[in-house]
C-alpha cells in the first residue's frame, strides 16, 4: 500500500523530472489559444508516453507527442491483438475432483485447497492487445524556437501544438474522426513555403513493411505475434505449467526456444494482420513518395489522413486463414476521406462528438490561483492548493476518454482503453473482468453516454456465447454461462494461471448482468431488456443456481470463492484466500436473482426459472458483520495480512450496486463505512477511483474529496513500481503503470458525489464536499430516464430542471425543501409506482406520501413525489 515515505518520494522524482526535463522550446509568454476549462495544455512537448496526449474514434488511437523537430504519434487499432481462437486454452476440468476440493474448504484446510486448485484447476493467461505502429514526421526547420505550446480541447477533441521559429509560426492540428474512421493532421506554417518534412509508418513487430503507392501514400504492413507470453520461463517453470505452453515447450518440458514472443513461421503462420496509411490528401509545394517515406517540400498547408486496419473477422475465426482483408478496408476508408476538404472532415467530426460530449457541463466553483498554469503544474499544486477547475477538467477528461475509446461497433475499453505501446503490457492489456473492466464503464449511464456501452454489451454477448461451452466442459454441464477474472478479444472464459486469488473467480458473469439492468433502468429501453438484458440475466441466473451449495447451517453459498485478490489468515494460522460464500459472491447472486425474478416479472416469461430463482435467494447467505464492526469479506470472520488491501470487493452491496443504503439497512452501511476505515486512504490509482464511489455512497463528500486529494498525486513517468498511485502529467491514471480505469473510477465518483438514485429516488448532492460550496451542473442522468440540470449555493440546492424522458413518477430527495413550479405531489403513500425505480436490498421500501420528512442520524432529507410526463421539464426551486 501506499505509504508516507512512497508519497514523498515519487512527488521527490516526479518534480526533478520536471526540473531537468530538457528544453524543447522557450515558451516565455505562451498561454492557450482561447479561453476553456475544458483544455489540457502544456509549455513544452511529451519526452515519455506518460506526457503524450490521447486521441481516437473508438476504433483507432493515436498518443501525439508534440516534439518539434519530429512529431510522434504512437498508434493502435483496437483489435489488433495476439494469438488466435485456436490457441486459446481450455484443458481444464474440475467435476472429477470437485468433491474432494470442497471437503478440504469444509474440513479448513484452506491452503490446502488453494495449493491442489492452483495445480489443477487453472488455466494460462489470455493473449495480448498489441500496438499497431508509430508515425514519424520530422521536420527540416531549424532554429530557436519561441511561444511553443501543446493543448488538449476537450470540447472538441482536437490537439493543437504551436510553435514560432526563425519568424514563422507553426500549428499542427490533429483528431481523430469517429464518422471517417481516419485520424486528420493539418500542418501549416504562416509563411509561403516554410513547411518541410518527412513522413514515416514504423511498427515494433518485426514483420512490418512499408511501401509507397501512387506518390502520395505510404503503407505500413504487418503481421501481429500468433503467440504472446507475458509470463517467464522461470515462472512458468517454477509452477510446473510447461506442458500448458506447446507453443514453447516440447512434450519433454524443454524449451523450443528463448524467446516468449512468436511471429510467422515460428507459429505456422499464425498472427492478425495489419495495416495502416498514411495518404496527403491536400495541401501545396512539392510531394513525393517512396521505401524512405512521403516528403514534403517548400508547403504552406499540407491534410494528412491516417487510417488502420487488421485482419480480424470476429472472436471464433482466424484471423490468419479466414480474416478479412484490412488493405481493402483502408483502401475503401481513406478514398472516401480524401474526396473531403479539411473543413468536411472537421465538421463531421466535431457534430459527432459534440452531440455526445457537450450533453454534461460542470462547474464546482471556486477560484484557484493555480487555474492559470499548465496542466502539469496544476497537478503538482493541487493538493496543498484546492483547483475546482482541474478537478472539473479531470471529470470531462473521462468522458473524453469514454467517447474517444468505446463506439458503437468498435471493442470495448480494456485496460488500457484504446492505447498502448509494449508488444507484452501490463496485465496484457486485456480486460481484467473482477473490478477494472466493470469500473471502465461506471460513468457511461450517469453522464450521459449511455451509447458508449455498446462495445461491452456485444463483448458480453461474446463472453456468454464461450462461457457457454466452459460451464458445459469445465463444470460439468451446467446450465448457463461463465467467466472468469481475465478475457481478451478472443473471449476465453477459462481460468488464467499462477494465483487462486485472482484467477479462480467465477463471478463476472452476474457483474456483467448489472450492467446490462442498469442499462434498462436508465433507459426504460423494455425492447433491451426482453432482447439483450434478460436472456443474458438468464444465463447467468442459471449456472449460479447450479453452483450453489449448502453450508453447516443450510444456508446456500457458493462452494468454492475467493475475494479478489485478496488473502486472509486460516484457523490453523495459514495464509490462503479460497473459501466458500465470500461475501462478493453473495452479493452479486443475491442481486443478480432479485433482477433476474423482476424482469421475468416484467416480461411474463420463465415462470418456473422464477420459482426456482425466489426460492433459493431466500436461502442465500446473508451479510454479517464482523468483531471489528466491519462488512465481513467472508463467511467466517478471518483476520487479514493485509488490512489495507487495494480491492474492496465485499463492499460491492453498496457500490456498484444498491442492497446496502442509508435508510433500508443502516446496520450495514455502518460496517461498511468501517471496512473502509481499515482499508485506509491509500491505494493504486484505480482502486482510489473506487473508494471515490464508495465513500459517495456512503454520502461523505469530505472524505470522498480526501481520496481524490490523494489521486491527484503527481506520478513520474515510467511508472513507479508499487502501490502509490496518482496521475501522470497527460492525467492518465497511474496504477502505476498506467491502466485507465482510475480515469474512469473518478469521474463516475464525482457523479455520485452530485447525484445518486440507486435506492429508489432520486438524491441531489448526497456527498458534496465542503470544497465545493457552490456550482452547477447540467445533464447528469438518474435511472427512471430523468436528466438532471442543477445548481447550488452555500452547500445546498438552489434551483434546477428534471426533464423526464420516460414518463412515470419521480421521487425527489434533497437536503432542503423544494418546489415543483406547477406541480402538485398527492400520490397515495406506497412503493414507488415507477417500475424503472425498483429498488432491491434487504429491507422495506421507503414509502412516501407527497412530501415526506426522512430523518437519519445528523441530517434530515425531504422527499417528494410526482407525476411526470414524457418530454417534459421540471422546474424547481429551494423554498
Amino acid at each position: 500500500m501506499k505509504n508516507f515515505i512512497s508519497n514523498w518520494v515519487i512527488c521527490i522524482a516526479t518534480l526533478f523530472m520536471i526540473m531537468v526535463k530538457p528544453c524543447y522550446a522557450q515558451t516565455t509568454g505562451y498561454r492557450p489559444s482561447f479561453n476553456n476549462t475544458n483544455l489540457l495544455w502544456y509549455k513544452d512537448s511529451a519526452t515519455d508516453w506518460n506526457e503524450a496526449l490521447p486521441i481516437g474514434n473508438g476504433f483507432i488511437g493515436a498518443m501525439v507527442f508534440g516534439n518539434i523537430q519530429q512529431e510522434h504519434l504512437q498508434l493502435n487499432e483496437n483489435t489488433l491483438y495476439s494469438g488466435e481462437p485456436s490457441l486459446v486454452y481450455k484443458k481444464v476440468v474440475i467435476t472429477p475432483t470437485f468433491d474432494s476440493v470442497v471437503g478440504m474448504i469444509r474440513n479448513h484446510k484452506n491452503a490446502e485447497a488453494e495449493e491442489f486448485i492452483r495445480k489443477n484447476w487453472l488455466g494460462r493467461l489470455h493473449h495480448n492487445y498489441e500496438p499497431l505502429g508509430d508515425l514519424y514526421l520530422d521536420f527540416d526547420q531549424h532554429g530557436a524556437i519561441t511561444n511553443y505550446g501543446r493543448e488538449l480541447d476537450l470540447e472538441k477533441a482536437i490537439i493543437k501544438i504551436s510553435y514560432q521559429q526563425n519568424g514563422v509560426v507553426y500549428t499542427r492540428e490533429i483528431f481523430a474522426s469517429n464518422p471517417d474512421r481516419s485520424i486528420i493532421i493539418r500542418l501549416r506554417a504562416d509563411k509561403p513555403g516554410a513547411l518541410n518534412f518527412k513522413a514515416n509508418l514504423s511498427s515494433i513487430h518485426p514483420t512490418s513493411k512499408q511501401s509507397a503507392v501512387n506518390n502520395n501514400t505510404i503503407i505500413l504492413k504487418g503481421q501481429a505475434p500468433g503467440y504472446a507470453e507475458r509470463r517467464s520461463f522461470a515462472e512458468m517453470e517454477k509452477w510446473k505449467d510447461e506442458y500448458k505452453h506447446p507453443e514453447l515447450y516440447d512434450s519433454l518440458g524443454k524449451r523450443k526456444f528463448d524467446k516468449r514472443v512468436l511471429y510467422g513461421d515460428e507459429i505456422g503462420g499464425l498472427g492478425m494482420f495489419f495495416e495502416s496509411r498514411l495518404k496527403v490528401i491536400s495541401g501545396d509545394g512539392s510531394l513525393s513518395a517512396g521505401l524512405n517515406g512521403l516528403t514534403v517540400k517548400k508547403a504552406s498547408e499540407v491534410i494528412l489522413v491516417l487510417v488502420a486496419a487488421t485482419s480480424y473477422n470476429g472472436w471464433q475465426k482466424s484471423p490468419s486463414r479466414e480474416g478479412v482483408d484490412p488493405s481493402a478496408k483502408n483502401e475503401k476508408t481513406i478514398t472516401s476521406a480524401s474526396k473531403k476538404s479539411y473543413q468536411s472532415l472537421l465538421a463531421a467530426h466535431l457534430t459527432d462528438y459534440t452531440k455526445l460530449f457537450g450533453r454534461v457541463t460542470l462547474d464546482l466553483g471556486g477560484k484557484s490561483t493555480a487555474s492559470g498554469l499548465p496542466t502539469d503544474q496544476r497537478i503538482i499544486a493541487f493538493k496543498n492548493n484546492p483547483d475546482n477547475a482541474l478537478a472539473s477538467l479531470l471529470f470531462q477528461y473521462g468522458r473524453y476518454l469514454m467517447i474517444a475509446g468505446s463506439r458503437a461497433g468498435g471493442q470495448p475499453n480494456n485496460l488500457q482503453g484504446i492505447w498502448n505501446k509494449e508488444v507484452l503490457p501490463p496485465w496484457n492489456s486485456g480486460y481484467t473482468i473482477n473490478i477494472n473492466t466493470e469500473m471502465n464503464y461506471w460513468p457511461a449511464e450517469i453522464t450521459n453516454l449511455s451509447e458508449c456501452m455498446a462495445p461491452l454489451f456485444t463483448m458480453v454477448k461474446e463472453v456468454a456465447e464461450s462461457g457457454r461451452e466452459t460451464a458445459k466442459n469445465m463444470y460439468g454441464r451446467k446450465r448457463g454461462w461463465v467467466v472468469h477474472h481475465n478475457v481478451s478479444i478472443w473471449r476465453e472464459t477459462y481460468p488464467n494461471d499462477n494465483s487462486p486469488r485472482a484467477s479462480f473467480w467465477l463471478m463476472a458473469g452476474g457483474w456483467f448482468s448489472s450492467h446490462f439492468w442498469e442499462h434498462y433502468l436508465f433507459t426504460g429501453d423494455l425492447n433491451f431488456l426482453r432482447t439483450q438484458a434478460y436472456p443474458l440475466m438468464k444465463g447467468a441466473a442459471e449456472f449460479y443456481a447450479d453452483w450453489l451449495v449448502e453450508n453447516d447451517k443450510k444456508q446456500l453459498v457458493t462452494p468454492v470463492s475467493t475475494s479478489p485478490e485478496n488473502n486472509f489468515t486460516t484457523v490453523d494460522k495459514q495464509i490462503s484466500s479460497v473459501s466458500m460464500g465470500g461475501t462478493m459472491d453473495m452479493a452479486i447472486i443475491r442481486e443478480l436473482f432479485q433482477r433476474t425474478i423482476d424482469a421475468s416479472e416484467i416480461l411474463k416469461i420463465d415462470e418456473s426459472l422464477r420459482n426456482e430463482l425466489k426460492d433459493k435467494l431466500a436461502r442465500l447467505l446473508p451479510f454479517k458483520i464482523g468483531a471489528r464492526g466491519q462488512l465481513q469479506e467472508w463467511q467466517d470472520d478471518y483476520q487479514e495480512p493485509e488490512p489495507q488491501h487495494r480491492h474492496i470487493s465485499h463492499l460491492y452491496g453498496l457500490y456498484p450496486g444498491n442492497q446496502i443504503t442509508q435508510h433500508a439497512t443502516p446496520e450495514l452501511f455502518n460496517a461498511v463505512a468501517k471496512s473502509l476505515e481499515i482499508r485506509g486512504d491509500g491505494a493504486t490509482g484505480w482502486s482510489m477511483g473506487w473508494k471515490i464511489n464508495t465513500w459517495a455512497r456512503l454520502l461523505q463528500g469530505d472524505h470522498a474529496y480526501k481520496i481524490i486529494q490523494n489521486l491527484f498525486t503527481p506520478v513520474a513517468f515510467g511508472g513507479v513500481k508499487n502501490n502509490a498511485g496518482g496521475l501522470y502529467m497527460n492525467l492518465l491514471d497511474a496504477c502505476p503503470p498506467f491502466q485507465i480505469d482510475g480515469n474512469f473510477g473518478y469521474t463516475s465518483g464525482l457523479a455520485e458525489m452530485l447525484l445518486q438514485s440507486q435506492a429508489g429516488f432520486i438524491q441531489l448532492l448526497p456527498a458534496l464536499p465542503s470544497v465545493w460550496p457552490e456550482g452547477k451542473v447540467t445533464g447528469l442522468m438518474a435511472r427512471g430516464n430523468f436528466k438532471v440540470d442543477m445548481q447550488w449555493k452555500n452547500r445546498k440546492i438552489s434551483s434546477g430542471v428534471i426533464t423526464s424522458l420516460q414518463g412515470g413518477n419521480c421521487r425527489l430527495r434533497t437536503s432542503v425543501p423544494v418546489k415543483i413550479e406547477g406541480v402538485k405531489s398527492n400520490l397515495a403513500e406506497g412503493e414507488n409506482p415507477n417500475p424503472l425505480f425498483r429498488f432491491i436490498f434487504p429491507g422495506k421500501p421507503e414509502k412516501s406520501a407527497g412530501t415526506a420528512v426522512t430523518t437519519l442520524p445528523n441530517v434530515k432529507y425531504f422527499t417528494i413525489d410526482f407525476k411526470t410526463e414524457i418530454g417534459k421539464s421540471y422546474h424547481f426551486i429551494a423554498e
